[in-house]
């Protein structure tokens, strides 16, 4: 038996209607196709996020909600934990989970291409705390880009 909700819409957003109008972190640019604005989100958001060549984002997490990338291209690196110790790379077709309350940062790999991912969080509100108490353990930037 399929469950029905009265009024559920299938919904489509055009990569070209994407909304910049979300909160962002340094060094990368995220771009929501759904979240709490969208009529029939409830509890997952979802977005594209672009790191520009040799760009880092400042280090960051969200809150509670559990965030999943699925990269579409370049080659990213993640540091994560209270110092931002731990380093992982991940490219194209590749999958890579948060957990809530994870300090971590993102690197673009390549001072060449940008990093393109597509991004689900297990909420519909976009949180993002910025940590800058943590900018002594990141990776500096191959290239600085004003924050857009």
């Amino acid at each position: 038996m399929t469950e029905t909700h009265s009024g559920a819409q299938v919904r489509v957003v055009h990569g070209d209607r994407l909304d910049g109008d979300t909160p962002q972190t340094p060094g990368l640019f995220r771009e929501a196709a759904f979240d709490s604005r969208n009529p029939g989100a409830l509890h997952l958001s979802a977005f594209r996020s672009t790191v520009q060549p040799g760009a880092a984002t400042g280090p960051h997490h969200h809150g509670d909600q559990e965030t999943i990338l699925y990269i579409i291209s370049g080659t990213s690196r993640f540091r994560w934990g209270d110092r931002l110790e731990n380093v992982a790379e991940a490219g194209p077709g590749d999958f890579v989970f948060i957990p809530g309350h994870v300090s971590h940062q993102e690197i673009n790999a390549s001072a060449d291409a940008e990093t393109v991912w597509v991004v689900v969080r297990s909420g519909v509100d976009p949180v993002v705390v910025n940590l800058p108490e943590l900018d002594a353990f990141a990776e500096r930037a191959a290239v600085e880009y004003t924050h857009r």
